[in-house]
């Protein structure tokens, strides 16, 4: 059985374990960096405040996987493309701030995040060279301050 076909099937049982209903998609099918989304009515309840509740069955998922598969499975999985939806969200607020950056001359701190939604503000400001970001504090409060370059 190959990564995909245990991933999906882990995720599924994952769903039936918590008395959930979803059709479980792999989206890019990259052996090393795939996408699993699940389309489901439950969406709510299973991304949680923030995500939280996500990001807790994206881990657990991984770990079932990984017990199953000789080489770590990669993947990041999603509800109803919530995660998708979130870094486009993201990416548009990371512009703003770096305009604001930009044009006011001074830093500013973003709220906290998690790693992926830091990741993707870190990646989103990654090669505009008049600011620069940095993450700062600890979990669970860690967040990113932009930065004027000059």
């Amino acid at each position: 059985m190959e990564k995909k076909e245990i991933i999906k099937e882990i995720v599924n049982q994952l769903l039936d374990k918590m008395n959930f209903e979803g059709e479980v998609l792999i989206e890019d099918s990259n052996e090393n960096d795939m996408a699993v989304n699940v389309q489901t009515k439950d969406a709510s309840f299973l991304i949680g405040q923030s995500g939280a509740n996500l990001d807790a069955l994206q881990y657990i998922a991984r770990i079932l996987s990984n017990r199953k598969t000789e080489e770590p499975a990669h993947f990041i999985l999603d509800i109803n493309s919530y995660r998708r939806q979130r870094a486009e969200t993201l990416k548009e607020l990371a512009g703003n701030v770096a305009d604001q950056t930009i044009n006011g001359r001074v830093a500013i701190t973003l709220r906290p995040m998690s790693a992926y939604e830091r990741r993707v503000i870190h990646l989103a400001l990654f090669e505009n060279d008049q600011v620069k970001t940095e993450s700062i504090g600890e979990e669970p409060e860690r967040r990113i301050v932009v930065k004027p370059t000059n």
